[in-house]
C-alpha cells in the first residue's frame, strides 16, 4: 500500500448460514469507529443484508463505485474458506487492491490466511497497532514496529507477536451499520438486539471453547462505568452482552445493576453465564431482574457428569439443575445451551430430552460438538476429523464420526430434539407467554 495514497476502507462481514440470529457486526463497528476518529473514509459492507446470489458481483460493484483501495474481511471459523477464495478472485480482478483479514479466526489461526492474494493479517489484542498503521501507513518499516501483525516482504510472510492483553477499547463503535440493517437484525423469536462487550477472553478452560484463547488467553474486564455509558448511548431497547460469561464477579454485576437502576436506563438485557455462578449466587438475581435482565444464556452443555468432565466444565448435573431453578424462581428466562457429543448413545439423547422436560426448560439450543482449530479439543481430535471445511463449522454438522451410532441416525436424533422442543417455543411465543418462567404448558 502506497503511503501517499489516500486510504478508503471497505470492511466486509461475510455471510454464513444462520437461522438462529442475524446480529450487528460489532467487531467491524469498532474498526469503523477507529477510522471515524482518524478521519479515514470507511464503510461496512454487511453481506447479511443481502441475498446469497451474486455475492462476488455485488462486492465488486461496491469496491468500484466507492473507490475503495483497502478491503478488510472479518473472519470467523465458518468463513475462512470463503475469505481465501474471494480474496483470490478480488486480487485477480483488482491487482492493486490491498486485502486485510482480522477477526477471531485470524487472531487464533493467522497462518491460515498466508496466501498470495492476502496482504495483511491482524491478530493483535486490541486496536492500538491498527491505529498506528492507519496513521503512519502500511509500509514494511511501519509494520515492523507493530505488535500482532503479519505482512509480506519480498513475498515472504513476516509475523510480529501479539502485544499485551487489553482491558478496554480505544474507541466507541460506529453503529451506523447496526441502525441501517435493523430491519434484518433478529434473534430467533426474541426480536432485534444490539450487542456489546464488557470483557475479553474467559477465565475458564472448557476444551471446546474458542473464547478462552482470545486476548492472549487472559481474562480482563472493561471499566463498568464505560460499559454503562456505552449502553446508555445505544438507541435500542434490547442489549445482548456477548462476553463468553458476563457473570463472573458478583460485586461487579451488582455495581452494574445499581448504576443501570440509578440512571433509570430501561432496557432488556441478555447475557451468558456459567451454571455454577447462578447456582451459587441466587441472591443477586432479584437485583438483575430489576435492572432489566430478562434472558440468561447458560452453558449447561450436558446432563451427564461424564460428558461435563469431558468438556472440562467443572460443573455437574446438580449444578445445572439448581441454576435453572434459581433463574426461574426470579422470573429470568434460562436459555439452555447444550453440546451434543459424538460419544452420545441413544439413551443419552433420551436422557437429555427428559432433563429438559423435567426442568421445564422452554428455550434450548443444541450444538454438535465441534473441535474448532485453536482449541484444546482440536489438538485432541485433529486426527479424527471428517469433512472439516469451514462452512461446516457451525454446530449443525458432524465433524467427528459418532462412536455409538451411524452419522445418519445421529443427525436424525439431533433433529428429533428440535422437533420435540421448538413447536412449544413457537406456541408460547404466539400466546405471549414465552417469558413466563412458572408456566409449564403449551400456552
Amino acid at each position: 500500500m502506497e503511503a501517499s495514497k489516500k486510504i478508503k476502507v471497505l470492511l466486509v462481514r461475510p455471510k454464513f448460514s444462520s437461522i438462529v440470529a442475524n446480529l450487528e457486526p460489532l467487531g467491524l463497528e469498532y474498526v469503523a469507529g477507529l477510522c471515524r476518529d482518524l478521519n479515514i473514509e470507511c464503510e461496512i459492507f454487511d453481506e447479511f443484508q443481502y441475498s446469497w446470489h451474486f455475492r462476488f458481483g455485488r462486492l465488486s460493484r461496491k469496491i468500484e463505485e466507492g473507490g475503495f483501495n483497502i478491503v478488510g474481511f472479518h473472519s470467523n471459523a465458518n468463513t475462512s474458506d470463503y475469505i481465501r477464495n474471494t480474496s483470490d478472485r478480488l486480487k485477480k480482478k483488482y491487482p492493486h487492491l490491498y486485502i486485510m483479514v482480522g477477526g477471531p479466526e485470524a487472531e487464533l489461526n493467522y497462518r491460515d490466511f498466508f496466501t498470495d492474494s492476502i496482504d495483511f493479517v491482524y491478530h493483535d489484542n486490541g486496536l492500538n497497532s491498527l491505529k498506528n498503521i492507519l496513521l503512519e501507513g502500511f509500509s514494511p518499516e511501519v509494520l515492523k514496529k507493530q505488535n500482532g501483525v503479519c505482512f509480506k516482504v519480498n513475498n515472504k510472510w513476516v509475523v510480529k507477536e501479539k502485544g499485551e492483553p487489553v482491558n478496554n477499547f480505544i474507541t466507541r463503535p460506529d453503529r451506523t451499520a447496526f441502525y441501517k440493517g435493523l430491519k434484518k437484525n433478529f434473534i430467533f423469536l426474541k426480536g432485534s438486539f444490539a450487542i456489546t462487550k464488557a470483557s475479553f477472553s474467559c477465565p475458564f478452560e472448557c476444551t471446546f471453547c474458542y473464547c478462552t484463547k482470545m486476548n492472549g488467553g487472559v481474562y480482563t474486564e472493561r471499566p463498568i462505568t464505560e460499559v454503562v455509558e456505552e449502553i446508555e448511548a445505544i438507541d435500542h431497547p434490547r442489549i445482548w452482552f456477548v462476553d463468553d460469561t458476563f457473570l463472573v464477579d458478583k460485586e461487579r454485576v451488582r455495581k452494574f445493576c445499581e448504576m443501570i437502576i440509578e440512571r433509570k436506563i430501561k432496557k432488556h438485557f441478555m447475557a451468558y453465564s456459567r451454571a455454577d455462578f447462578l447456582a451459587e449466587n441466587p441472591d443477586i438475581l432479584p437485583l438483575m431482574y430489576k435492572a432489566g435482565f430478562k434472558d440468561i444464556l447458560v452453558g449447561l452443555e450436558a446432563v451427564s457428569d461424564d460428558f461435563l468432565d469431558d468438556y472440562n466444565k467443572q460443573t455437574s448435573r446438580d449444578v445445572n439443575t439448581r441454576a435453572i431453578k434459581n433463574l426461574q424462581d426470579n422470573n429470568i428466562v434460562c436459555n439452555g445451551l447444550f453440546v451434543v457429543s459424538h460419544k452420545s448413545t441413544r439413551q443419552d439423547f433420551k436422557e437429555l430430552y427428559r432433563f429438559i422436560k423435567k426442568n421445564n426448560l422452554l428455550w434450548v439450543v443444541f450444538g454438535i460438538f465441534t473441535p474448532y482449530k485453536g482449541t484444546d479439543a482440536y489438538d485432541e481430535y485433529k486426527d479424527r476429523l471428517v469433512k472439516f471445511k469451514s462452512k461446516r463449522l457451525d454446530g449443525i454438522h458432524i465433524t467427528i464420526k459418532p462412536e455409538k451410532m451411524s452419522s445418519f441416525m445421529f443427525m436424525v436424533r439431533v433433529y428429533i430434539l428440535y422437533v420435540l422442543t421448538y413447536p412449544k417455543i413457537f406456541c408460547r411465543t404466539v400466546f405471549k407467554t414465552a417469558y413466563d418462567t412458572k408456566r409449564t404448558g403449551w400456552i
